[in-house]
């Protein structure tokens, strides 16, 4: 059973390794690369899970496929990994386990056979990482212990040097990641959409995702500007997060200062109607602090 939320706008990555009519080729190769597997698509059976829960609000940048009983979750970042990705694939994983297991067999005496779990971050950002590391739902808990419950996403930098068999293992993977790069270094705030028909243009005239690109030109620079448009707003609003901090914390600033100018002006004995113009504050505040400084 699929689920789709059309809210939910696909990714270059999640399109070109799932939804695009070679997405289950290039699925498999990618998985073959960064497993160490040697699947063959020809002997394998294969089913695409779809789900309304993306991991991310936006666009889906997370792609899923059942291999031969193997359930494989992709997720590609191109900025810092988020360290709570193993409780966010717990929450996806059980979703996909929610169609996969019909609700009378939940209940039933005998247990039902669900597939192993498979959780890998595909990292293709620029800031530095690890060559590969393990985040486990473990580490979040409270209290260290041998938990039973416990959720593993093996994180992989593919544009670490250390690493580069995985794209040259993977010939659709570093075309995707050249990709990227073009994208990136063409990008123009200003004129976006025009700025990522450009970068497809090079990289066809490049041989890098030439099929995909020209079959798909319209859907990948709609996809580009999603996503760029995703990370523009997310700009914003930690701007305006951080203004509306500063403003906050002047307006606490200014008040503080007032009650201690009003307080050492009561000790002066001055009126408590000069106070109040002298400092600005409300007469009732000026009396509120006369009584105060009274009762000590």
């Amino acid at each position: 059973m699929r689920f789709i939320n059309r809210k939910y706008k696909d990714s270059v990555f999640t399109d070109l390794f799932g939804s695009d009519r070679d997405g289950k080729k290039n699925f498999l190769d990618l998985y073959n690369a960064l497993s160490g597997s040697d699947y063959k698509l020809e002997d394998v059976t294969m089913e695409r899970k779809v789900i309304e829960q993306s991991l991310y609000k936006t666009y889906n940048n997370d792609v899923s496929w059942m291999i031969d009983g193997r359930l494989v979750v992709l997720v590609e970042h191109q900025s810092t990994v988020n360290n709570n990705m193993p409780f966010r694939c717990l929450e996806y994983v059980t979703r996909i386990y929610e169609t996969i297991v019909p609700i009378d067999r939940r209940y039933a005496q005998k247990v039902y056979k669900i597939p192993n779990p498979d959780f890998y971050v595909v990292y293709v950002g620029k800031d530095s990482m690890p060559c590969e590391q393990e985040l486990r739902l473990s580490d979040a808990f409270y209290e260290k212990d041998s938990s039973r419950l416990d959720l593993v996403v093996k994180v992989k930098n593919c544009t670490d040097p250390k690493l580069l068999p995985i794209a040259k293992n993977c010939a659709i993977l570093e075309e995707y990641c050249r990709f990227i790069e073009i994208v990136e270094s063409t990008y123009s705030r200003r004129f976006p959409r025009s700025s990522f028909k450009k970068a497809i243009e090079k990289a066809v005239s490049e041989g890098i995702l030439s099929d995909y690109l020209s079959r798909k030109t319209r859907e990948v620079t709609n996809m580009l500007c999603a996503k760029y448009d995703y990370k523009m707003d997310i700009a914003v609003k930690q701007e305006e997060a951080f203004e509306d901090g500063m403003e906050k914390g002047l307006k606490k600033g200014i008040a503080q200062n007032a009650v201690e100018n009003a307080k050492n002006a009561l000790a002066l004995n001055l009126p408590v109607e000069q106070v109040s113009q002298i400092t600005g504050l409300p007469i009732e505040e000026v009396l509120r602090l006369q009584t105060e400084s009274h009762g000590r």
